[in-house]
């Protein structure tokens, strides 16, 4: 089995291959990573992080590693702005489902309709979320926590249709 560090890296370059195998193998190889060993370790990672008994070590251990390593593909920037971000996460807060608006829309629509797999929203999560989430965070900037507030405001206001 490779590296919770390899795995990490691997598993940020495979964030657009949809579970392609053909494409994971590919990235695996450039990597030099077999496919048997690619698909051996993420069996076992897998395995390791929902296995209660590891108590979320092998999780904790993955997570800043995965973080590290999307960076990185992204250059250092955001996965996305810090207003798409607002709006889609407001979105699947607020809206209704058009056929029984008893009950909140599917948030898959709503990653749908703003263009992101279930993946990237992920990526765009972990980037915003401990920016602008609560000031217990590590990363919590509070200049951005206020901005993201207004912009929340904002986003309720128009999906309520409420003009101010």
């Amino acid at each position: 089995m490779i590296t919770v560090e390899l795995y990490a890296e691997l598993c940020a370059l495979m964030t657009e291959t949809g579970g392609d195998e053909s494409k994971e193998f590919a990235i695996a190889a450039e990597k030099g990573v077999s496919a048997d060993e690619w698909k051996a370790s993420k069996a076992g990672f897998t395995a390791k992080m929902s296995d209660p008994a590891d108590m979320g070590k092998t999780a904790m251990a993955f997570m800043p590693l995965y973080q590290a390593a999307l960076d990185k593909k992204r250059g250092g920037g955001e996965p996305c702005t810090l207003e798409m971000y607002t709006k889609v996460h407001a979105e699947m807060a607020f809206r209704k489902d058009p056929a029984d608006p008893s009950k909140q829309i599917n948030y898959l629509i709503v990653l749908a309709e703003n263009g992101f797999s279930h993946q990237s929203w992920l990526e765009c999560e972990n980037y915003w979320t401990p920016r602008v989430g609560a000031p217990d965070q590590a990363k919590w900037d509070p200049v951005l926590g206020q901005k993201f507030r207004e912009l929340m405001q904002k986003e309720s206001d128009r999906i309520f249709g409420i003009v101010r």
